[in-house]
């Protein structure tokens, strides 16, 4: 069966379409699609240098309709560790399973991905934003190669962040919660 390759027209990555029928078509897909066009992308991620490159490659195994899924992006989340800017380089590549319902799911080897489309519906751009979430870390930040700046304060460190007027202030206020404990402890004594 000869493959079907092109790229897809501006925002045709948001249509819906028979992901069975390109599955059984041997579809292939390569485009560029603006982060924002991408569901269920949380905000700390949403700033990126450039777009997200998306590949799509559609067949079959076993009777299911499957979906070899590659993306890479280059995303600015804030590091929280420093509050500080950060590169996050993102590259990667899984096999899916396309699947109509969570029972079929269950039956998919788990070497497979699966990605749920009800009635073989589904978008270009969720499959590709699926890819993208299984990539991101829970919590941005710097490699440990790449320390974020810490200055020493007596024996703690502490992570400096961009200064502002109430950033400066709350620095410059030193939070005691428990200081008057004893003393607290000491009236309800007596």
């Amino acid at each position: 069966m000869p493959t079907y390759h092109t790229r897809p027209m501006p925002n045709g990555w948001s249509k819906p379409r028979d992901l069975a029928k390109l599955a059984e078509m041997r579809a292939r897909f390569e485009f560029e699609i603006p982060l924002g066009d991408l569901p269920g992308i949380p905000d700390e991620f949403m700033l990126a240098d450039g777009p997200v490159r998306v590949w799509l490659q559609f067949g079959r195994e076993r009777g299911v309709a499957v979906a070899d899924v590659r993306v890479q992006a280059a995303l600015t989340p804030l590091c929280q560790r420093c509050l500080r800017e950060m590169r996050l380089d993102i590259a990667s590549e899984s096999h899916v399973a396309i699947v109509e319902s969570e029972a079929q799911a269950a039956k998919v080897p788990e070497e497979l991905e699966t990605f749920l489309a009800p009635d073989s519906q589904g978008t270009l751009a969720a499959l590709a934003a699926e890819e993208l979430l299984l990539s991101l870390p829970i919590v941005p930040r710097h490699e440990a190669s790449a320390r974020c700046l810490e200055v020493s304060v007596g024996e703690a460190a502490v992570n400096i962040v961009p200064a502002s007027p109430g950033v400066t202030a709350a620095l410059e206020e030193t939070q005691r919660p428990f200081a008057d404990l004893r003393a607290l402890l000491e009236r309800g004594r007596n």
